[in-house]
């Protein structure tokens, strides 16, 4: 799958900072955004702050040495998620079944979302966006898994809310020790 805008850091660095107004709101769109995916409420996410050209991608890393200078993952490279709104609503549909057996009983997840940066950039109402996360997941009685990591967003603007047209998530864990990553990030 291949992804026309992709966040990157580099951009940022000359791009201007959003307002202090706008900076707060897309603060509280992201806190409500997490308060949506903590009480399960997926079909509202979707229907309502993700763009129907989503890509939402979680690339495959591999720790290597300063040296190695391959390049870094693309969307056409081995990921865990690569998806468009399809593929994204195929995911939320079936957690509506019942059926998939890693999310019966469900998950009690808490979201923290962090050092939000915002940018403008060259399009009129889009915005480049990086936030940090960190997600506790618990399950039955022992299963208690932490993830970390940042996120590369872009956000369109969409009267008084945003839309989530592009997500690249970068875990910092290599290896995951958690068997089930059946949540959004």
């Amino acid at each position: 799958m291949q992804s026309d805008i992709q966040p990157n850091v580099a951009s940022a660095a000359n791009a201007p900072r959003v307002s202090a107004e706008l900076q707060h709101q897309i603060e509280q769109h992201y806190y409500t955004e997490a308060r949506m995916l903590q009480n399960g409420q997926f079909r509202e996410w979707l229907d309502q702050l993700v763009a129907p050209d989503i890509h939402y991608w979680l690339p495959v890393y591999e720790q290597r040495f300063r040296r190695d200078k391959r390049p870094a993952p693309t969307p056409d490279d081995a990921a865990i998620y690569n998806d468009d709104f399809s593929m994204l609503k195929m995911r939320v549909d079936r957690l509506y079944t019942g059926q998939v057996w890693m999310e019966d009983p469900p998950s009690r997840i808490r979201y923290s979302i962090s050092n939000v940066e915002a940018y403008h950039t060259d399009e009129p109402g889009e915005l480049q966006v990086f936030s940090n996360f960190t997600i506790q997941r618990h399950r039955r009685q022992t299963e208690h898994y932490t993830h970390t990591g940042g996120r590369e967003d872009l956000l369109r603007q969409d009267g008084t809310t945003f839309r989530l047209a592009r997500r690249k998530i970068d875990l910092d864990a290599r290896v995951v020790q958690d068997k089930n990553l059946y949540f959004f990030a």
